[in-house]
């Protein structure tokens, strides 16, 4: 972690993600300021371990504005059909049984063994992700080899050099345009990509993975197959930027020369997730007047929940890293997501990417919540 010293006034909770060094603000915020209210932002903020875990954990904080269940840009596109069905976005009862579905599926997962098919899959990537400079060679495998992994581990067909960099490139236009930053091309583009990838999955004929059982499962508990499409989607979304993000921070952190030579991969990548973390804050807004951290809040307030704050004194339960959320929507890919992003970098150092070179030209991605390296 670096230890530069900044005056609070050139760095507020929203600009942090892209700073340099945000993490001795993260620090002053955790230790003297966990729940307060930001009226320039308009936002309360959580930023301490116990504050984080309470809004987390209460039932009136809710995953999106009650009166607006799909962003306001999204709304009346193919992205926001397929954003309304994730159950990730939503709360209650309705979608609890796919949530218990695909958690069982996740577990079933091998990380080890995804680590390996990543490897393998690799080699596919090769011809198709071989040009460009050698920055944006690595931007393009971190924004790939993740989602195809997880199609692939999921048993759908993209074991092919253009097919894998296509269905990468759609579901990154997709979560792209999911973003509050996102303007009228990315969104227009983000509805083509929902569109695109509803319509392949539904003619992709499953080869070996859990995928046919998820379906048979869900269909026996009386879900719908949009709703089991959508969240199959959700699933390479949630490989996408955040898995990018770890990656690239990893990266980072092996460029800088922050990691003893001994250590193996996947304990820098873990480190990572604690120290340097891909996804930074999430929402929750209040359906309901509370009582949450010793103030009032009203119905239809927003608050910012800093998980890099709270990760800087110590991790969530049971070691697990603050980045992967806590409580009912927590990440349940936390291990698979470490061990892909572990897979990637292993991957790209193979192929002569040079960390050192990559820390010396880079800038963060624009984004309000999630800390991704973008390499020059």
């Amino acid at each position: 972690m670096l230890t530069t010293t900044l005056p609070e006034t050139e760095i507020d909770p929203l600009s942090a993600i892209t700073h340099p060094d945000p993490y001795p603000y993260y620090r002053e915020l955790a230790a003297r300021r966990q729940f307060y209210r930001d009226d320039r932002l308009g936002l309360w903020v959580a930023a301490g371990p116990r504050e984080v875990a309470a809004v987390l954990a209460h039932p009136d904080c809710r995953v999106r504005p009650p009166a607006q269940p799909v962003p306001p840009a999204l709304a009346g596109t193919a992205a926001g059909d397929l954003f309304g069905r994730l159950i990730r976005m939503n709360d209650g009862a309705a979608h609890a049984p796919l949530k218990q579905i695909l958690m069982r599926m996740l577990a079933g997962l091998d990380p080890a063994a995804a680590a390996r098919r990543a490897a393998a899959l690799a080699t596919v990537l090769d011809a198709g992700a071989a040009t460009g400079t050698p920055g944006e060679r690595v931007n393009r495998w971190l924004f790939t080899l993740p989602v195809v992994t997880v199609a692939d581990l999921l048993g759908l067909p993209v074991a092919e050099g253009d097919r894998a960099i296509e269905v990468a490139q759609r579901v990154a236009a997709f979560a792209a345009a999911q973003s509050p930053l996102a303007d009228a091309h990315t969104v227009r583009a983000g509805a083509e990509a929902a569109q695109w990838l509803d319509a392949w999955l539904a003619d992709a004929t499953p080869g070996d993975g859990p995928l046919p059982a998820l379906r048979q499962a869900a269909e026996g508990a009386g879900i719908g197959a949009q709703a089991v499409a959508a969240n199959t989607i959700g699933l390479l979304v949630q490989a996408c930027e955040a898995t990018a993000a770890l990656a690239g921070n990893t990266l980072l952190r092996l460029g800088r020369g922050s990691s003893h030579p001994d250590v193996s991969l996947d304990a820098v990548v873990a480190r990572v997730a604690q120290d340097d973390p891909a996804v930074q804050n999430t929402r929750r807004f209040l359906a309901a007047d509370a009582q949450l951290c010793g103030h009032a809040v009203k119905a239809g307030d927003a608050v910012l929940v800093l998980l890099a704050a709270a990760s800087c004194l110590g991790t969530a339960d049971d070691e697990r890293p603050w980045t992967f959320g806590h409580g009912r929507h927590a990440c349940p890919g936390e291990r698979l997501a470490q061990a892909l992003a572990a897979a990637t970098v292993a991957a790209l150092l193979a192929r002569g990417a040079d960390p050192a070179a990559l820390a010396r030209a880079f800038r963060y991605r624009p984004s309000l919540n999630a800390r991704i390296p973008h390499f020059l």
